[in-house]
């Protein structure tokens, strides 16, 4: 059996879409709910579809030793940011890749989960629901979203449709000794300022890569999904914060009626 070079579908993924052609039998991660929300808006379920990447990534390491110069700028974290955004990205590829085998139009409900297998290795894994449009006038390309399968019904009768799932992630870190005097036991309940400034920087540098990303898809809009915050120590001397977001960039394809944003709560029965 000829090695995987690591380019296109892995060899398991492409025995799952052989296994889908052979069979024709259609699978779903969705809920009743957004099973019969996409249906509405002319999209069915092709089948579920999965991405995965296994990464090396040590956090202290990627500081590097000229990073641990003397400096009240900050600690660089890119490296490691770099190596968690490929993980993101490839894992989402893989899933895309997977879909446009299984003859999907797009894929719903995205899902995200890390997890540490240790040694510094992580699964990304990407899962989702592939879908078709069962109308004449089909996508151009393959769109995907962490939306439900019932928002992204809502989305399309207001004349809005969902086009790419984006990600954005940005980490930083800083010296504990520019907090020294504030995590002491005496200096009693005051704020950590160099812990405020490590977090708002994060979240600030996540939103700014979020909206060049949107820039990019020449979409109209987006939608934040998601927006995680983590902190956590690098040895004795520094302190790290990773600020993660996810979100769903959006086009406007007609002016259609306002998104239906609530349910009957009385149903009246009437006896004949």
């Amino acid at each position: 059996m000829t090695e995987w070079d690591g380019r296109g579908l892995p060899p398991v993924a492409r025995a799952r879409v052989d296994r889908y052609a052979a069979s024709g039998l259609k699978t779903s991660l969705l809920s009743v709910p957004a099973a019969v929300g996409i249906e509405t808006v002319g999209l069915s379920p092709v089948g579920e579809v999965m991405g995965c990447i296994v990464m090396q990534i040590y956090p202290a390491i990627a500081l590097g030793t000229a990073t641990m110069m003397a400096t009240n700028t900050g600690l660089t974290m890119e490296p490691f940011a770099a190596a968690m955004r490929h993980g993101y990205n490839m894992a989402l590829d893989r899933l895309r890749q997977e879909a446009v085998a299984i003859g999907a139009d797009g894929v719903v409900g995205v899902t995200f989960s890390i997890s540490h297998l240790g040694n510094g290795q992580r699964e990304f894994v990407a899962l989702g629901t592939a879908v078709r449009a069962e109308t004449k006038q089909r996508p151009k390309r393959l769109f995907t979203t962490e939306l439900a399968g019932q928002d992204v019904a809502k989305l399309m009768l207001a004349g809005w449709a969902p086009a790419s799932l984006m990600i954005a992630l940005e980490a930083r870190a800083t010296y504990n000794y520019n907090a020294a005097y504030q995590l002491t036991a005496w200096a009693g309940n005051v704020e950590v300022d160099a812990y405020t400034q490590l977090v708002s920087k994060v979240r600030a540098g996540a939103r700014g890569q979020f909206r060049r990303t949107l820039k990019q898809t020449g979409a109209d809009g987006a939608i934040v999904s998601a927006m995680s915050l983590n902190m956590w120590p690098l040895g004795e001397s520094a302190v790290a914060a990773q600020a993660v977001m996810f979100g769903t960039a959006i086009a406007k394809f007609h002016r259609g009626k306002a998104a239906p944003h609530s349910t009957l709560t009385i149903l009246p029965v009437r006896q004949r």
